[in-house]
């Protein structure tokens, strides 16, 4: 005949496990993910506020916001916009995002960093002027 283990009983645990195990779980809710998208949705919300999305045909000068759109964009509207910028529309997806991407670079290139001037981007008597004044105080 065999013997058949014993099951095991289960271990007690202690105040001190629980303690450390509850700080543990409140310092993991202290943390926060960060994956960028709150600062795409601040730089865009600027841009469409200062006008950005109206002078330009990339519609940005944030390189992040332009990839963020290049990957919601089917094959057609790439190869539109490919078309508009006077760029080569074939090829696959993947291709056609790397040569606009490389479009965007060389045409924003110098108006993607901020520039100081003397006079302001946005007239202080703008009724927007407090919201891209919260924005640009937030930072980028």
């Amino acid at each position: 005949m065999k013997k058949v283990p014993k099951a095991k009983a289960p271990r007690k645990t202690t105040k001190t496990q629980k303690s450390t195990a509850a700080k543990k779980q409140s310092n993991l809710d202290k943390l926060s993910l960060s994956d960028g998208k709150l600062e795409i949705e601040k730089a865009r919300e600027l841009e469409v506020l200062l006008g950005i999305d109206q002078m330009n045909v990339f519609k940005t000068n944030n390189l992040e916001v332009f990839k963020d759109d290049l990957s919601e964009m089917t094959l057609t509207d790439l190869q539109t916009l490919a078309a508009e910028l006077g760029i080569f529309p074939g090829g696959n997806k993947m291709a056609l995002k790397n040569r606009l991407t490389k479009e965007f670079i060389s045409e924003t290139k110098g108006r993607r960093a901020a520039m100081g001037s003397q006079k302001p981007i946005i007239d202080p008597k703008d009724p927007k002027f407090k919201e891209v004044q919260r924005l640009m105080s937030e930072g980028l």
